[in-house]
């Protein structure tokens, strides 16, 4: 294989006469080299590495082979590893790659780093495969594809944050150009790419490092069914067509539209498939839901739009679009986006001229990160039912980043990232995933000593302050699970820089007070906190505002310095740890002396007469409040309707405050009425949250995980890296349930029935602490020596 240094030299090239200046948010190339290969018994592995700025898609003789890079950042550019053996054939072959290319100078995909140059790199490290780029490789720009711009974009939908929707038209000229025996004499000669001047120390954009998660799998499947059709084909005959490729004949000088649907949300490459038809114009509209018809199609701003059944289609479908035009007419030519597309439902509307058009097939292959889930539950059909709505959601909202939401943004935030990394750290020893969000978000560190709330990121956005608290716990969380010192020493130059900016924020008070200007200070979804025009003054109690403090800032950044001085526990910095402690004693008294009312509540702001229960539930857990008094506070914090309510994601916080104060059992079932009435609504993945009918697949809102694994089950670590696992099963909360449970320790089985004890079991030795009635007993389990606890 190669040698360590290969990186240094890897050979990049791009189109000659290239403009970065075009006025376009992406552009595709494509790159090709024919080659001639005879097979040889003494070469089974013929790996090769790729890279691109900014995607590419890599095919050996037609077939697809690779697709990446990995999303990147700046100071660290993925390179793929693929062997192509399996691919080639005697004689001529030909490897090619299509290439988006997103602008430096105007915002494209906000989740998708580009460099000052653009570039293509395959290189091969076998002499007698002479195939690594370079002049001899052509290429050529397809402008037949065009992303479609932010001047296109429906903002009816919200902001463009993707920005890989494309405007496509079959082009005659380049069909077959992945196949070898294709002439490509008037495509361009490549040229190399090189930011190197003479004498000058430069050293190249792109700071290769190998791909650190597996390559997502692309998994054939199939629409499920037909909702309703429109025009001269019956959905008899479409669902010949998704079912047993049966094809289906549009006529001439006609207009049908149908609505395609999936069992449950999903993340896919879609690929339709045509024959003859020119002239004809497809439109394909992804849609998470049926939804209240706005009666407009599309508005150059933002509408409210109102969400209630998902699956009723006497609604209207909203979403994406990609657009393909048909120009001769060929006999076969298909239409597949580059990039994967969310849908529940795809709408299809297809227009033609005076030519029919066939449509052979449609066809879908899902994506998504490779988890192996190791955890298996049965608690009862419900809460079964939740588990796997929250699996699919989170499965959705993991690609190559952690994501907020696959069908707007895919974009990685701290605060979203946390809960679902700590979900997977509750399914599955794989946390390879979640060790490169915490490289990338540390390398994301600003001069102010914060991380980047959104990273990587495609183009500068607005700061989050309090996400930086997130990505503290983010760490923590990770110690727990896997008591990794190297990754916790490594990172805590970036806990520290994180407390130091809120502590050098406090005021007179005592208290967190104002951030930047120019920043955010995020804080939930909250309809009470929304400034009407102005986002960006929104999602934060109104008393930052009027009070120049909101409470909750002080007391997240609290509940931050307790997890910290943890971490620096682990890795033996006691007096930085003593000293976060001494931190948080003085926040608390700043809070209690100048924000708690009369009636106990805590106000969101010094000597403002507003409440949240963001505010009462960090109190708790920074143990401002504590004992009875804590229990009272949650008590009238969930009951009290007047209060700001904390959305899904910060329901997870509601769920840890009630665990503290010891009445977790007594608010269960109706702690999970929100993610109740989402399902009594239809939906196959949890929503962003209630107050705007935007998301409805988001990870942060997969919370119960975490409660039937760590509370329904009660298993968790008693001490960083389950070196004790601590198991306190609810049985009160259902009548009887059955789960293998992983640790990174091994797997542990706890089940209970009516009228049979409870058992607990484990798969390798490992040392327990059992809570059963209050009583904790102490033991070191092994395999096929399960524990019976008889009533």
């Amino acid at each position: 294989m190669a040698s360590p240094d290969w990186t240094r030299a890897a050979p990049w090239i791009w189109l000659p006469h290239y403009l970065e200046e075009d006025n376009r948010p992406g552009r595709f190339f494509l790159f090709r080299k024919t080659f001639q290969w005879h097979p040889s018994n003494n070469l089974q592995d013929l790996s090769v590495h790729v890279s691109a700025d900014s995607r590419y898609r890599l095919f050996v003789n037609g077939h697809r082979v690779s697709w990446g890079p990995c999303k990147s950042y700046p100071g660290k550019w993925y390179y793929e590893t693929v062997d192509i053996r399996p691919y080639l054939r005697d004689g001529e072959n030909v490897i090619s790659a299509r290439v988006l290319r997103y602008s430096t100078l105007v915002p494209g995909s906000s989740s998708i780093v580009s460099m000052p140059l653009p570039g293509f790199m395959l290189y091969s490290p076998h002499p007698e495969l002479a195939i690594s780029t370079d002049p001899s490789w052509t290429c050529i720009e397809q402008r037949s594809v065009k992303i479609i711009p932010q001047t296109e974009w429906n903002y009816l939908l919200g902001p463009p944050f993707l920005s890989n929707n494309e405007r496509a038209e079959e082009d005659q000229t380049i069909t077959g150009w992945q196949m070898p025996g294709y002439d490509d004499a008037t495509w361009d000669k490549a040229v190399a790419q090189s930011n190197a001047v003479k004498m000058l120390p430069i050293v190249s954009p792109w700071k290769l490092a190998p791909r650190p998660i597996p390559d997502l799998p692309e998994v054939e499947g199939r629409f499920d069914r037909i909702v309703k059709a429109t025009g001269s084909v019956s959905e008899d005959e479409w669902k010949s067509l998704i079912r047993e490729d049966r094809a289906v004949v549009i006529p001439a000088n006609a207009q049908v539209t149908v609505d395609l649907s999936v069992e449950a949300l999903m993340t896919a490459f879609v690929n339709f498939a045509f024959s003859g038809g020119g002239g004809a114009k497809i439109s394909i509209l992804y849609s998470e839901c049926y939804e209240k018809d706005l009666g407009v199609e599309a508005a150059p701003f933002p509408m409210p739009r109102t969400k209630s059944n998902r699956s009723d289609a006497s609604g209207r479908l909203y979403g994406v679009k990609d657009f393909y035009t048909v120009t001769s007419g060929q006999d076969t030519h298909s239409f597949e986006p580059f990039w994967f597309r969310c849908f529940r439902y795809v709408q299809l509307e297809i227009t033609t001229t005076s030519n029919p058009i066939t449509l052979t097939s449609i066809s879908l292959r899902e994506t998504s990160y490779p988890l192996e889930i190791a955890t298996k539950v049965d608690a009862g059909a419900e809460l079964n039912k939740i588990w796997e709505i929250s699996l699919r959601t989170l499965q959705n909202c993991r690609h190559e980043t952690y994501e907020d939401c696959p069908f707007y943004e895919q974009n990685q935030f701290a605060s979203d990232s946390r809960l679902q990394m700590l979900f997977t750290y509750q399914l599955s020893p794989d946390d390879r995933l979640a060790r490169k969000t915490l490289e990338e978000f540390h390398a994301s560190r600003t001069p102010d000593g914060l991380i980047t709330a959104q990273y990587p990121t495609g183009f500068a956005s607005k700061q989050i302050p309090q996400f930086s608290l997130f990505w503290i716990l983010m760490v923590h969380d990770h110690m727990m699970y896997f008591a990794d010192r190297t990754l916790v020493r490594r990172y805590l130059s970036t806990v520290d820089s994180i407390i130091q900016h809120f502590e050098d924020r406090l005021d007179d008070r005592g208290l967190v007070g104002q951030f930047d200007p120019d920043t955010w200070p995020f804080v939930d979804w909250v309809q009470d906190w929304f400034v009407p025009g102005q986002i960006f003054k929104s999602c934060m109690p109104p008393a930052y505002h009027t009070a120049g403090a909101a409470t909750v800032n002080s007391l997240m950044y609290a509940y931050a310095l307790l997890h910290a001085a943890e971490l620096c526990e682990f890795v033996g910095r006691i007096s930085t740890a003593e000293e976060y402690r001494a931190r948080v004693h003085s926040i608390r008294s700043a809070v209690n002396q100048r924000c708690r009312s009369n009636s106990q509540l805590y106000l969101d702001g010094p000597g403002v007469e507003q409440y949240s229960q963001h505010t009462q539930v960090f109190a708790i857990l920074s143990k401002t409040v504590t004992g009875d008094a804590a229990k009272q506070l949650l008590r009238q914090t969930v009951t009290d309707s007047s209060l700001a309510q904390c959305s899904y994601a910060m329901k997870f916080y509601v769920f840890r405050a009630a665990e503290k104060t010891g009445i977790y059992s007594e608010l269960f079932s109706s702690m999970l009425d929100p993610w109740r009435s989402m399902m009594a609504n239809n939906l196959t993945t949890w929503a962003e949250d209630e107050v705007n009918a935007r998301s409805d697949c988001h990870g942060w809102s997969a919370s119960p995980v975490n409660e039937i694994v760590t509370q329904l089950f009660g298993v968790k670590p008693a001490e960083p890296g389950f070196e004790r696992v601590r198991i306190e099963p609810r049985r009160e909360l259902v009548a009887g349930a059955d789960g293998v449970l992983h640790t990174s320790r091994g797997n542990i089985k706890v089940q209970w029935a009516p009228g049979k004890p409870l058992s607990v079991e484990a798969t390798s030795k490992i040392h327990v602490e059992i809570v059963v009635n209050g009583r904790v007993v102490e033991r070191v389990l092994g395999p096929g020596e399960p524990v019976i606890f008889a009533e």
